[in-house]
Parts: C-alpha cells; sequence; structure tokens
C-alpha cells in the first residue's frame, strides 16, 4: 500500500518554529491560497498536515515557496522545469539506500520528478514521511540546496 504525502498527517514542525494557515501564508507572499495548493498538487511542496487533515506551514516552507515564486517569475521556470531540478537531488546518496532499493525507485536517475512526488518509492512503501525525509529537508533550508544542486552541476 503506497502512502501519499498530500494525505498522510504530517510530524510537528522543529521546535522553535512557527506555523501559518494556508491564509496567513497567502497574505504574507501575496498569492493566493490557491496557488499554495497548485505547488502542492505539482510536486513542488509538502506540507505539513495536521490529523483533521488541514495544511500548515513554517518559516522554512515560506523561504521555498518565495524561491519558488522567484522561479517562476524571475527566471521564467515553469513547473516542469522547476521539477526537473529537484529531481536531481541525489537522494539515493542522500539518506541510505540498498543497491535494489535504488535500482527499483521510480525516481531513480532517469526521473523528471522530485522522489516525494512519487506514490511507490521503496521508502515510501516502507512507511516514511516525505515531508520529514532528509531528502525533502533539504529543499527547504535553500542555501544548502544551491550547494547540493552545484555539486551535480559542477564539470571537471
Amino acid at each position: 500500500m503506497s502512502i501519499n504525502p498530500n494525505t498522510e498527517p504530517s510530524a510537528t514542525p522543529p521546535k522553535g518554529e512557527e506555523i501559518y494557515t494556508p491564509r496567513e501564508v497567502a497574505h504574507r507572499l501575496n498569492l493566493s491560497v490557491e496557488s499554495l495548493r497548485l505547488y502542492e498538487r505539482e510536486g513542488l511542496l509538502v506540507p505539513l498536515k495536521l490529523d483533521s487533515g488541514h495544511r500548515r506551514y513554517t518559516d522554512s516552507d515560506i523561504e521555498w515557496i518565495t524561491c519558488i515564486q522567484k522561479q517562476i517569475h524571475e527566471n521564467k521556470l515553469n513547473f516542469a522545469g522547476i521539477r526537473y531540478i529537484l529531481s536531481m537531488l541525489p537522494c539515493h546518496e542522500m539518506k541510505p539506500c540498498c543497491l535494489e532499493d535504488y535500482q527499483t525507485c521510480p525516481a531513480g536517475d532517469r526521473s523528471c520528478r522530485p522522489c516525494w512526488d512519487f506514490d511507490d518509492t521503496p521508502c515510501r512503501n516502507k512507511g516514511e514521511n516525505c515531508r520529514t525525509c532528509v531528502v525533502y529537508q533539504q529543499v527547504l533550508n535553500v542555501e544548502n540546496l544551491k550547494k547540493i544542486l552545484s555539486v551535480k552541476f559542477k564539470c571537471d
């Protein structure tokens, strides 16, 4: 049975981080609540989910949403372009992954989507939550994400 990160309740936010409602985030970033939902549907964002199913966002999420907006409006990337860049995160290197899992994972090297956008990855089948996964957490740290991807693009 696959676990969908869009329906499973997420872990609580890290200690000391504020949480915000979609309306508060939308107001703060001057975008619509529907835009937040769209980013989630497009596989760019995994919000915190309460047991009630309500979405919540942290300051890290807000920084990431700001980065998404910048890619769209200033750098003229579309959702597919952002997903493609995120698919370059070497998840099999960032977390322990056995060879069999790596070889059978749909988010492998030929994918154009980030690992958290798949329902049937080996880690998801083991019950892991995408929101708390080390790979997704690296996305929320935009500066660290830049470092990881710069290594991926480095030419020797």
